[in-house]
């Protein structure tokens, strides 16, 4: 008897030091320190337990990691967007107090002008990092709609055609650079998202392609993906700046000063939202290419 006490004794002294060190645990982990590594790999109803505390231990860890790096990417942001406005904002006070000194009819033409342009920007980057937030947080829902890709690229570059214009610029729509006959292509996909990101795209090779200068515009139907193609002869774009092109508020060596940085950004977000991407190759002096893939 006194030898089954003894050991009942150590017994329980064992499951009590074990059910202590669950508890430090626990203390440990409620204080966000993950350090501590409680697995066990003895046998019993304890070692079950320390290895499934440790299971959402690792979670708990993987979440902090995950809201600590996303409370980083939204400082970052909110001190790039400040940055992005100071600019517009300065020109505004500037010109407002031009304004207040009483110019002469022609040089008040100009100041307004000029003030509306500032506005458009503003107007134009405020909803655009709307739009961006909202595919970050996951709240945009694609449809699921038939596309005609020829029909796509004809309304986004309506909304281009004074720069097109302006800048003499041919557009080959569904045509390879010999002339053959226009093509077309349906895929799946939302129709006013992917109008939004081939917008941005054709903006940007419009912004980079010279007066007189060619834009061709083919499509790609194979077992694998459905694929737009955009190419200009325009200045192209240097090495070191082709792994940072998509990345937001970036500006490459060609950007012009009026570029912001967000509108290739805001295309790559919206295709890889539907089961997409975007690849980009190019040369300085020899065009750009960008292929806008939606996999089947």
């Amino acid at each position: 008897c006194i030898i089954l006490i003894f050991i009942f004794h150590l017994f329980l002294r064992n499951q009590y030091r074990r059910i202590n060190e669950v508890t430090n645990y626990a203390k440990q982990v409620q204080a966000q320190d993950y350090s501590l590594d409680i697995r066990d790999n003895s046998e019993g109803d304890i070692s079950m337990l320390k290895n499934e505390i440790y299971k959402i231990t690792t979670m708990l860890r993987e979440q902090a990691e995950s809201l600590k790096k996303d409370k980083l990417g939204l400082s970052n942001s909110i001190a790039d967007i400040s940055h992005q406005l100071k600019t517009p904002l300065t020109s505004l006070f500037v010109l407002n107090d031009l304004l207040a000194s009483n110019p002469d009819p022609d040089t008040k033409q100009e100041f307004l002008q000029r003030i509306d342009s500032q506005l458009e920007r503003m107007q134009w980057l405020v909803s655009s990092l709307l739009k961006l937030s909202k595919l970050d947080a996951g709240t945009v829902e694609m449809k699921k709609e038939a596309i005609s890709a020829r029909t796509l690229t004809e309304r986004a570059l309506e909304s281009l055609k004074v720069q097109i214009d302006q800048k003499d610029i041919e557009v080959l729509i569904g045509s390879e650079s010999d002339g053959k006959p226009a093509l077309d292509m349906d895929f799946t996909g939302d129709f006013n998202w992917t109008l939004e990101a081939v917008t941005n795209i054709l903006k940007n090779c419009v912004e980079h392609t010279p007066t007189g200068g060619q834009i061709n515009i083919s499509f790609e139907n194979n077992p694998i993906y459905h694929a737009i193609i955009i190419s200009d002869n325009g200045v192209g774009i240097d090495k070191e700046d082709l792994p940072h092109i998509f990345q937001r508020f970036y500006k490459g060596k060609n950007a012009s000063d009026d570029s912001i940085g967000i509108g290739l950004a805001m295309a790559k977000a919206i295709v890889n939202e539907q089961n997409g991407d975007i690849t980009i190759k190019s040369e300085p002096g020899q065009g750009t290419t960008f292929t806008i893939q939606f996999f089947k």
